[in-house]
């Protein structure tokens, strides 16, 4: 299935996680790249996070019990190291509190998506340093819209 841009993944995770319907205090987001062409945006869980590593304050972590990268707003400054660091544009500031914002895999965006794009897999193979195959299990994986010929 592919992702329509409709934007109810970001609704509902803002919903869920902030009880509010603004797309921006989302934890994933849907990008337009060009026309026809959307994507739903979720944070990578890289073996070796860059946002943790500039976090002045060690507000972003692995969480030792379940392996997944994760932000602890209360120790967060707001200052946007993160946001700089990551190579893939999957952190950003909270619109209102100022706070780092991400996906930490919650999954709950994955049953609302109405064409079925967003899903978890798990990736077969990783040998990144010991981490938690509960991480590898829960990865997001965003299917993209793709151009239609003759639309």
């Amino acid at each position: 299935m592919k992702c329509t841009g409709c934007r109810i993944c970001e609704l509902y995770c803002a919903l869920i996680r902030e009880h509010a319907l603004n797309p921006k205090k989302a934890r994933l987001r849907v990008e337009r790249r060009e026309p026809a062409f959307d994507k739903a945006i979720a944070c990578r869980q890289c073996a070796d996070p860059p946002c943790a590593k500039v976090c002045p304050t060690d507000a972003i972590v692995r969480n030792p019990k379940t392996g997944i990268v994760v932000v602890y707003e209360k120790k967060c400054t707001g200052c946007g190291a993160c946001v700089e660091a990551c190579p893939f544009g999957e952190i950003w500031l909270h619109p209102d509190r100022k706070k780092a914002l991400k996906c930490d895999l919650c999954r709950q965006c994955i049953p609302r998506c109405p064409t079925g794009a967003l899903r978890v897999e798990t990736s077969e193979g990783s040998t990144a340093r010991n981490r938690s195959k509960l991480v590898e299990s829960r990865r997001p994986v965003m299917l993209e819209r793709t151009q239609v010929s003759g639309k």
